[in-house]
């Protein structure tokens, strides 16, 4: 451990935490034994303060001693897939770990195997995890080839560096919300399949809109299609420690008619989906998100409600491309 129990703000709420030098333990009282401590995303989080996206990390070949994540893409091979899958939380009375025992304590690759320049200057072959760092160092004896980064450590010197001393503010912008007549209007002169607007120092943009009938390892229903976007969210604010949670179940699509559509269960089906993941000023994050829609449906707006206390943000959509 490297600090004592403290309240602290986590991708959305605020939670008793404790940090500790590989990771984050989280209370969460609202879920029932074992699932009331959480470990912290700090894979993830380690990477955003990097300003770097894993989403456009390149997906190596099966090189034959690897098991396929097919939620992300990544394969994990070799000294690192066994390694993963000799820890986990112990979740029954087994004295092995099943790989949902092993996901719940380091969660999905979000990269290959790569080499990178760690801490100490020396080059390590590394895998990115949601909630770990996998290192291989070849000098130490096998188990102990394969050590687990002290993300907390390095998550935490990051967050306690000096503020900086001037934070450029947003521009100013209406509120995006407006009454039907103005609202056909802004469509009318907007690109096709395109949106983009801030609010409260959230700049949203979504595009490269298509209509398919599956993605990947899912088909839509008879009479029904997938419309897919690409999302974009960048936090503007002020303040150094204002962060935003994204939660890709709060965008909700509305058609023509004023119908509306939650998000497509087949999201961890799309070639980089729009995760769950806290953004940091001067940070953005994005990915693809989709809506199975009955197929002659043409969407009007997205909405993404980002705070039960707020109007939700409105990003609008002219018309359907005709494919």
């Amino acid at each position: 451990p490297i600090g004592a129990e403290e309240q602290a703000k986590v991708e959305g709420g605020t939670y008793t935490v404790q940090r500790f030098e590989r990771n984050r333990l989280e209370l969460h009282p609202e879920n029932a034994r074992p699932y009331d401590v959480l470990i912290g995303r700090l894979g993830v989080t380690r990477l955003r303060q990097q300003q770097r996206d894993w989403f456009t990390f390149d997906k190596k070949g099966d090189t034959g001693d690897c098991q396929i994540f097919a939620e992300t893409g990544f394969a994990v091979c070799g000294a690192f897939l066994q390694a993963f899958h000799a820890h986990g939380l112990n979740l029954d009375t087994q004295k092995t770990y099943t790989d949902a025992e092993s996901l719940a304590l380091f969660g999905l690759p979000i990269s290959a195997a790569q080499v990178e320049t760690l801490s100490d200057g020396n080059q390590y072959l590394v895998q990115w995890f949601e909630r770990a760092r996998f290192e291989y160092h070849p000098q130490n004896q096998a188990p102990h080839d394969v050590l687990f980064g002290l993300l907390g450590s390095e998550v935490d010197a990051f967050r306690n560096q000096p503020k900086p001393t001037a934070v450029p503010k947003p521009t100013a912008v209406p509120n995006p919300i407006l009454p039907a007549a103005q609202l056909n209007n802004r469509r009318g002169a907007m690109p096709q399949g395109y949106w983009s607007v801030s609010f409260l120092g959230l700049q949203l943009s979504a595009g490269s809109v298509t209509y398919i009938r599956n993605i990947r390892y899912s088909d839509a229903a008879n009479g029904k299609k997938y419309v897919v976007m690409s999302v974009s969210i960048q936090n503007l604010r002020e303040r150094y420690d204002d962060e935003t949670y994204i939660n890709p179940f709060d965008f909700t699509l509305v058609d023509l008619e004023g119908r509306s559509y939650s998000h497509a269960t087949a999201m961890y089906s799309l070639d980089s989906y729009l995760s769950h993941t806290t953004i940091y000023p001067g940070y953005k994050a994005g990915g693809q998100i989709a809506f199975e829609i009955p197929a002659n449906t043409a969407p009007a707006q997205l909405l993404y409600e980002y705070s039960l206390y707020s109007p939700p943000i409105v990003l609008e959509m002219r018309s359907q491309p005709k494919r």
